[in-house]
This record gives structure tokens, sequence and C-alpha cells, in this order.
């Protein structure tokens, strides 16, 4: 009997740690999923292309009204007790908040960021404004009561515009309020990134016997921002996008089969510090060396004249004429790299407001050349050069001074080239835009489907490939330039002929002072 008294102890025992533990798999699963579930919803109240939209959160407590809880964020739901509005009557038994008065709420962006812009930096429709609307119904039995509401808009803690209205204007409801902020300034049309928002409205609460307000929340009070449309990349973000404030040139990467080229420099500090020294040089062994007859010094001088041209005057020919090109400011027609990246995305253009039709060049400095043989669109292989971009690095991880479709369009259709340009110093590329039919798109008048060239430079990801005709080599080394050192020749001339003559006279010399010996 004991022992069955025992045995249904350890049953009974056994089935209670089965029961703890099915409960506790049950606790830790529930929060595993309710933590996923929050890490999505954190994800979708984010400001981005596909949620413009704002909406507006609060909870309604029983305390003072300055100290109800108000927020808001990308995303119609809230994971937390938010209420579906704020309602008071103007007397209730007990009530700290009785009578009438001012009410003023302020919906803050989300405390722990997560409503900000993914940080980075989301373009606006230009010409076009934020707007709102909330829905307020002033309950008004008392006959004397205020229907009028301001509403203010402000990022990162500064007042972008606030609106004052008389009374409701929304079409067939005299409770909802429509607004526009018409005046909200936003620097090159953008939200920059790591912006928040701040909604404050206010309004007078009626006071009198069975008056009341509710002023409604959630989708009933909104405010949407004119996103540009996201853009679909062709190419992996990888290739164009900073990671971790980095940026590699594709082409550079490991694995990529590329392989680099060694470029012309475009320097005139060694030209004019090799013609210093190789000067000093020889006017020194002129003056250390045993002197000669007349023809030293006009040997001396054309050896100098000779390396005048080939060593520092063709590069700095060449220099010059580079140069020309790195200041964009003077010619409206000509961007360079920074330029063209630190432009925006606009409805109806290629980027900024370059639109169909518009002709400019393209300066570049490649200092970094890449070839290899790919696949293009015919599925034939095509040797092709590819510029690296490294020493525009510093502009391209700056998400300031450049925008993601400002480096993805570098990418795109200016990184590939038909010929070498390492034998220069910077190429100029001519671009024409049109509007390529097929696909509705502003583009390089080389890059449309019907006539342009693309290859890959791995399984789906493209580049267009810029023709010979539409570039322009800029920097190659003077043809000419070495033509001076024939002036060598007759230098060496003239030093023999010092030399041997200088010998000759010696001889005779030496002859008559033996002479002179014999005779003594």
């Amino acid at each position: 009997m004991r022992r069955k008294n025992l045995a249904g102890k350890q049953v009974l025992f056994t089935l209670t740690l089965i029961a703890i533990f099915i409960l506790q798999s049950v606790s830790v699963n529930a929060e595993s999923n309710n933590l996923q579930d929050n890490n999505n919803f954190n994800e979708n109240r984010v400001l981005s292309f596909e949620k413009p939209t704002l909406y507006m959160f609060g909870e309604q407590t029983t305390g003072p009204v300055n100290e109800w809880k108000t927020w808001n964020h990308a995303n119609n739901l809230d994971e937390s007790a938010s209420d579906n509005s704020f309602f008071e009557n103007a007397w209730e038994p007990g009530g700290q908040n009785n009578g009438g008065g001012a009410r003023e709420f302020t919906f803050k962006g989300c405390v722990d960021s997560s409503c900000n812009p993914n940080n980075e930096s989301i373009p606006l429709i230009e010409g076009e404004f934020v707007t709102g609307s909330l829905l307020l119904n002033i309950g008004c039995n008392s006959g004397n009561c205020r229907t009028d509401v301001s509403i203010s808009l402000s990022m990162n803690g500064r007042d972008l515009q606030s609106i004052y209205m008389e009374s409701g204007n929304g079409q067939g409801n005299e409770d909802r309020y429509e607004f526009v902020f018409d005046q909200a300034k936003f620097t090159d049309n953008l939200i920059p990134a790591g912006a928040e928002f701040d909604i404050r409205v206010s309004f007078q609460k009626p006071g009198g016997f069975g008056d009341f307000y509710e002023l409604y929340l959630q989708d009933e009070f909104t405010i949407t921002f004119p996103m540009m449309p996201e853009v679909v990349y062709p190419i992996p973000e990888t290739d164009f996008e900073p990671v971790d404030g980095n940026w590699k040139s594709p082409y550079a990467t490991s694995g990529s089969g590329f392989t680099s080229k060694n470029v012309q420099t475009n320097s005139i500090v060694m030209p004019i510090m090799m013609f210093v020294l190789i000067t000093a040089g020889i006017i020194t062994f002129s003056i250390f060396s045993p002197p000669l007859n007349w023809a030293k010094i006009p040997a001396v001088l054309l050896i100098i004249f000779s390396l005048v041209i080939p060593v520092l005057v063709a590069p700095i020919i060449t220099y010059v004429e580079v140069n020309k090109y790195q200041n964009t400011d003077t010619d409206p027609g000509l961007y360079s790299v920074p330029d063209l990246i630190g432009m925006q995305t606009q409805t109806g253009s290629f980027i900024g407001d370059l639109v169909a039709e518009d002709n400019f060049l393209l300066w570049v400095d490649n200092s970094y050349i890449y070839t290899n043989s790919v696949k293009n669109s015919t599925d034939e292989f095509q040797n092709i050069f590819a510029l690296g971009f490294e020493n525009y690095e510093d502009t391209i991880e700056n998400e300031i001074e450049s925008s993601k479709h400002g480096r993805m369009i570098l990418q795109f259709y200016f990184s590939v080239l038909e010929i070498d340009p390492s034998e220069v110093s910077g190429i100029l590329i001519n671009i024409t835009l049109v509007n390529d039919t097929t696909t509705n798109q502003i583009v390089p008048a080389f890059a449309t489907q019907s006539n342009g060239n693309k290859v890959f430079i791995s399984e789906g990801n493209p580049r267009w490939v810029v023709p010979q005709d539409s570039i322009t080599l800029v920097g190659e080394k003077l043809s000419w330039r070495l033509y001076p050192l024939l002036g060598l020749l007759p230098a060496v001339g003239l030093l023999s002929y010092a030399i041997y003559a200088e010998m000759k006279g010696i001889g005779p010399e030496d002859e008559e002072y033996e002479e002179y010996l014999d005779l003594e």
C-alpha cells in the first residue's frame, strides 16, 4: 500500500514537471513571437517610400491632460495600448480636467528613433506639399463653443509651419480639418537622414454643461509627405552604396575577375623636381670637370635646353590641358563626378534638373582603371575597361555630398568604357539625354534598349558601355615630347670635339718638354 502511494506521488510529481515545462515553453515561444512581431513592427513604422504617412497615437488616462502619452509613426497600427480617440466631457464627477479651456497635444516622433527614414535621405516631389487631416468633433450643447484649430509641423525640434483654421473644412463632414503645409521648407527637396517630426495640435475645449470634444486618432489624424516613388535599382546596391560608411569599387573586389592597369599620372611636381635635379647635376659636373676649350659651355647649355621640353615643358602642357576641366563652375555644360552624384532624384528627369534633350560633358579623373572580358547582351565576350572611381571615394562615402540615385547612375551608365583610357589622365564623356520609349525612362543616348550596348560584370549585374565616339581622351602624352632630345647629339659632338682638341693640345707640349730634357 505504501509503495502504491509512493508510486502515485511520483507520477503526480512527473506530471507536474511536464506541465511546468509546457507552460514555460509556451511562455518563451510567446515572448519570442512577441519580440519578433515587435521587431517587424519597428521596421514597419519607419518613414519610407512605401510609408509616406505619419499616424497619431495616444493613451488617455485619468490623470491630468498634460500627462497623457502621445506619439506618431508610419504604421497605422500600434503595438501598445493606443486609444482610438481622446474624449472629454466638460463636467465629470471627480474629474481632474473639468471645465473648458485650452487643449494642446504634441505627437512626438518615436523615442527610439525607429521612425527615422531608415538613416538615409528621402527625396520629395518638387512643387508638392505636405498634407494632412484630422477629425475633431466639438459637441456643443451650451451654444457657445469655439471650433478653431491650430496645427504645427516641426522637424528635429524646429517648427516648419503652423496653420490656423477657424472650423472644419472637410467636404461633407464639418468635423474634418484638412490642411496643407505649403510653406514647410526642405533643403534640396528631401527629408534628411535622421529626421524626426513632431505634430502639435491645439484647440479650445468647450466648458458648458453637456459639452464635449472627441479628437480621433490613428487613421483619422495623419500627415502625409509627397515622397518620390522609390527607384528600382537595376544593379546590386552593394556596388554603389557605402557599407558601414565605407565604399569599395565593385571592380576592385576579390573574385570580380577584373585586373588593374597602370594609369598615366598627371602632376607637375615630379617633372619640376627632376628637371631641377638633372640641371643641378649637369652644372655641378661642368664646374668640377677638367677645363676644356670653348665648346664645353655651349655643349652644357645645349644639354640643359634639350631636357627642358621633354622633362619639364611637355608635362606642364599636359597638366594645363587636364586642369582646365577640373573647375566645372565656369562651364554650365560641364559636370564633374561630385557634381553629378550630388544631385537628387526628381520626377521627370534623369537626375536633378537634367531632362531629355539636354547635352552635357562629364569629366572623370581616371586614376584607377580595370579591365576584363565579359559577356554582353548578344551573349558574346567583349573586352571592356572599367573606371574604379577610388579617387572619388570620400565623396561617394559621404551620404550628404552624394545621393543614392547619383551613385547608382555613376556605376550603371558611366563606369564601363569601350576603349582603354589608361594612357591619359582623364576623359570627357559626351552625354545627350533621350526618352527611351521602350522603358519610358530618360537615359543617355548610348543606353537605349534599341541601340545601346550592355555588358554583365556578373550574372544579373549589368552595365551600359560608353562607346568610343562619346569619349574624348584628355592628357595623353605629347607625341613630339622626345624630339628635343635630338639636341643631345650636337651636344655630345661638341663635348667630344672639346675633349679631343684639349687632348691634342696637350700632346705637343709634352713632346717639346721631352726634347728640352734631351738637349740638356
